[in-house]
């Protein structure tokens, strides 16, 4: 059993089965960008009026993906493998200490990067690490800065880089911190400079991710040298012969209670939060050198605050 075999049986064990169960994932909607509505599972928890206390249930399910977040595909399954790993809490923790710089849990993008990475491996089950993005350090200790997400895919020959952002909070922090992404990350430039960050540290990964950053590192290598808009421009132009595509995968998890007050209308009430996000985001976007998809996941969260607490996502970990 290859690296990549081993690790999804081991990730569909402990994150997947349960990410379907509490997660309802709606049929994708289409326009000009895909959309992909979720919400708390709540048609088989409730009956009435919602009282499971989501923030318990989600938190738990995205703790459990922290060690998949943490670490490389290839340190996963050695690590289950050599039993470091035989005690999922403790090894949560241990990864929460060791890979984790420590921040103000309510000023924390941890939680939305947890669930974002959840959403993708659990949706597109082939994707595979470009970097350990844990394992970097900018000089003021936190984490590098760039993308919240950084995956590819192999799909009969055809690679896709997957570049994604994700936000939690108000609606209208996700809605205007996912369009100030859109507009400063994806250009030529800032996508270069992340993909040769990344490319040149391929720690913990699959063969196959290991394959992609080699190629792109071999380019990265071979015009360190030149000037920044020359090395975007070159890496653009490998992409295109190449035939590597981008998709932009975006997260809005925000508050809003009152999608799951009453059971009989949750249907309609995440319709609803789609015929919002599409007045937002159902345009053209100008991207500088780039031509991406955009998937918008649209996720109301029962209670943002209880998600962030000592009885959510952060239960035993601080």
């Amino acid at each position: 059993m290859s690296v990549a075999e081993e690790y999804r049986k081991l990730y569909n064990k402990y994150v997947c089965e349960d990410l379907e169960q509490e997660i309802t994932i709606y049929d994708r909607e289409k326009g000009i960008n895909i959309y992909r509505p979720l919400t708390h599972n709540c048609r088989k928890k409730c009956t009435g009026k919602c009282n499971h206390q989501c923030h318990k249930s989600l938190g738990e399910l995205m703790r459990k993906n922290i060690i998949f977040y943490c670490y490389g595909e290839d340190e996963i399954v050695t690590n289950f493998r050599n039993g470091l790993f035989s005690d999922l809490e403790k090894a949560t923790k241990v990864a929460y200490k060791l890979r984790l710089p420590k921040r103000q849990p309510n000023q924390d993008g941890l939680p939305s990067e947890v669930l974002l990475d959840a959403i993708i491996q659990s949706l597109v089950p082939d994707a595979y690490k470009m970097a350990v993005r844990t394992i970097f350090r900018q000089n003021d200790n936190n984490e590098i800065k760039g993308y919240d997400l950084s995956y590819f895919t192999n799909i009969h020959g055809t690679i896709t880089l997957w570049l994604g952002q994700a936000k939690l909070g108000s609606k209208q922090y996700c809605k205007s911190g996912i369009l100030e992404d859109l507009e400063k990350k994806y250009t030529d430039l800032y996508m270069a400079r992340q993909i040769y960050f990344l490319a040149d540290k391929p720690v913990g990964l699959t063969e196959e991710g290991i394959q992609i950053a080699n190629l792109l590192n071999r380019l990265n290598m071979l015009n360190a040298c030149e000037d920044d808009n020359n090395r975007a421009e070159q890496l653009m132009q490998f992409l295109k012969t190449q035939n590597i595509g981008i998709c932009i995968p975006c997260l809005l998890a925000y508050d809003k209670a009152d999608v799951y007050a009453d059971i009989t209308k949750l249907e309609s009430k995440v319709e609803s939060e789609i015929a919002w996000a599409k007045g937002i985001f159902e345009k053209y976007f100008k991207f500088a050198g780039i031509e991406p998809e955009l998937i918008f996941i649209i996720f109301p969260i029962d209670n943002i605050e209880a998600l962030r607490g000592d009885e959510g996502f952060y239960a035993g970990l601080c």
